[in-house]
């Protein structure tokens, strides 16, 4: 997967619809040249470009150790998310190596952590790609954050890999409501997410007629591998693949979380993907040292693995 094919400059306006952002992107990638391609999904908990900041202070020995477990993961492709920004990214993903993209939401003010009372930082979904791999346009899905300012915008990312056209969509939807049916709870969080749900169900409509192998993938604040959960039902995922435009890669996963076992961050891919899985199941990578507090973060990264 490592292989350095020939390196070329794509420079351009990405934009696609009237609910999608655009941003300009100039990067140098190269052309990967092998058929293996793993993806990953990662909040990686506040991560900020200099030590001692936000929610989630870190020293260099903490950057080092993320930085290592990244290497023993050796995704191609890493759907993160809380980062602060670019800089801040590239303290784990050294720019040598890797193309990051981040997402253009205007920055949210800044709240007192718990525990810490430092101010936080940015919350933002990005993307780390390998230079190896071609990048042929990065999206901003602005919609998702309008049912209240702060909320997240979805990235999504379209490459083409041995030939074929891949698109990857970035999400962080809205935490605190972990509920099996978002529609029958009062709690402002559901009535967050069930604007989101709509949104993102409008949007992933749209998509498909456009994109047909989409991978979504992130910190979906929402237990889709319940069987019983209402979202998972309303974004057509189903127990029979033969049925299901979509399929959840995570059903039958457990999480990492050691108080929090059922998974709340997911890979869901086209159907049309199935065939060129290497396993049918995504997996978590846990860290070395699982106590709850020394976790590099409060989520382990979730990969799958593509041979096409």
């Amino acid at each position: 997967m490592n292989t350095p094919g020939f390196k070329h400059l794509i420079t351009g306006l990405v934009c696609s619809s009237a609910l999608l952002g655009c941003q300009t992107v100039t990067t140098t990638t190269s052309t990967q040249t092998t058929n293996d391609l793993v993806v990953a999904t990662w909040n990686i908990e506040h991560l900020a470009a200099q030590n001692n900041q936000g929610c989630k202070g870190r020293e260099n020995s903490d950057y080092a150790a993320l930085t290592a477990y990244k290497n023993r993961i050796d995704a191609d492709i890493y759907a993160l998310q809380e980062v602060g920004s670019v800089a801040a990214v590239h303290r784990v993903f050294d720019s040598a190596d890797w193309q990051v993209f981040i997402s253009n939401r205007e920055d949210s003010p800044s709240y007192t952590c718990r525990g810490s009372e430092q101010s936080s930082t940015q919350q933002k979904v990005a993307y780390a790609v390998k230079k190896t791999i071609s990048v042929n346009a990065v999206t901003n899905l602005d919609a998702l954050s309008a049912p209240q300012f702060g909320l997240r915008h979805a990235l999504q990312l379209n490459i083409e890999h041995a030939g074929k056209p891949l698109s990857l969509i970035n999400f962080h939807l809205k935490s605190g409501c972990f509920v099996d049916n978002y529609l029958d709870s009062d709690r402002k969080s559901c009535d967050i997410l069930a604007q989101q749900a709509k949104i993102l169900i409008n949007t992933l409509n749209k998509q498909q007629q456009s994109q047909p192998n989409l991978v979504l993938l992130g910190d979906f604040n929402h237990r889709l591998a319940n069987v019983n959960n209402r979202l998972r039902a309303d974004l057509g995922l189903t127990q029979s693949v033969n049925e299901s435009t979509w399929v959840n890669t995570t059903d039958s996963v457990q999480g990492c979380h050691p108080r929090y076992p059922a998974p709340i961050d997911h890979i869901i891919i086209s159907s049309s993907l199935l065939q060129h899985l290497d396993k049918p199941r995504s997996q978590f990578h846990y860290f070395e040292d699982m106590t709850q507090s020394n976790m590099l973060s409060d989520h382990c990264a979730l990969t799958l693995r593509f041979n096409f």
